[in-house]
């Protein structure tokens, strides 16, 4: 049987509240933002004290704009996964129209070799923040592009919509890479757990936080060698009232 993660049981969510949970995520953030830290301050330091070649100069720049960066982002993906506790701004959200226009922004930042395709069949509106439905689109879609990099030989990211025979939205991003070990696909929900060491393991723990805000379910089906795909469902949108 293919290796599935599903959303948690109701004792495994009362559990991310225990202090212990708490204090790996504490750990993991103070040794996040120290790394990135001591590399700003590393490269300032051997600019200060040193004479370089102009090209020596714009490539320790470049550290020091990264590891800034990396530290901007892991704040931002911080506070939208505390922000994903809270009620989700409600708008109608037309969920084809809004994966359209993001996805030709992202295709720009896809790696050598990778392809962002869409099939989209849902036409389907429901009640929802269209700003965090984007963050949590960036977040799936930034994994299926890393873990195509990763593996070297590119490939293909679909982001897909359809409505079931019930009316329930299935929205998929699948992607053909190596897909996951069964232990690692265990924790692949875990916040900043992580199989890469410049990566601070938020993306799928916020997509997942943000979804559930709109009365979603999260899964992943990841068997090794046969890539990743996150389905995302939610129940029929409700009628508006009379």
């Amino acid at each position: 049987m293919a290796p599935t993660t599903t959303e948690p049981s109701a004792d495994a969510r009362s559990n991310e509240s225990r202090p212990n949970v708490l204090g790996h995520v504490a750990s993991a953030v103070v040794h996040s933002v120290i790394n990135r830290i001591s590399a700003v301050v590393s490269q300032a330091e051997i600019l200060k004290t040193r004479r370089f070649p102009a090209e020596d100069v714009a490539q320790r720049a470049d550290a020091i704009i990264k590891a800034a960066l990396e530290g901007a982002a892991l704040a931002r993906r911080l506070a939208e996964y505390s922000r994903g506790v809270s009620a989700p701004e409600s708008s109608p959200v037309d969920l084809d129209a809004l994966i359209g226009s993001h996805l030709d922004a992202r295709r720009a930042d896809a790696p050598a070799g990778v392809e962002l395709t869409a099939d989209l069949r849902a036409r389907s509106s429901f009640p929802g923040d269209p700003d965090r439905l984007a963050v949590m689109l960036d977040c799936l879609i930034d994994n299926a592009f890393e873990a195509l990099a990763a593996s070297g030989r590119g490939g293909v990211v679909t982001v897909s919509t359809r409505l079931d025979p019930l009316g329930w939205l299935e929205l998929d991003v699948r992607d053909d890479g190596p897909g996951m070990a069964p232990d690692v696909l265990e924790l692949a929900l875990e916040p900043f757990f992580t199989t890469r060491p410049d990566h601070h393991g938020l993306g799928l723990p916020l997509a997942r936080s943000l979804w559930r805000r709109h009365r979603g379910a999260f899964s992943i089906d990841a068997p090794p060698g046969r890539g990743t795909l996150v389905r995302l469902t939610r129940p029929p949108a409700e009628p508006p009232a009379a």
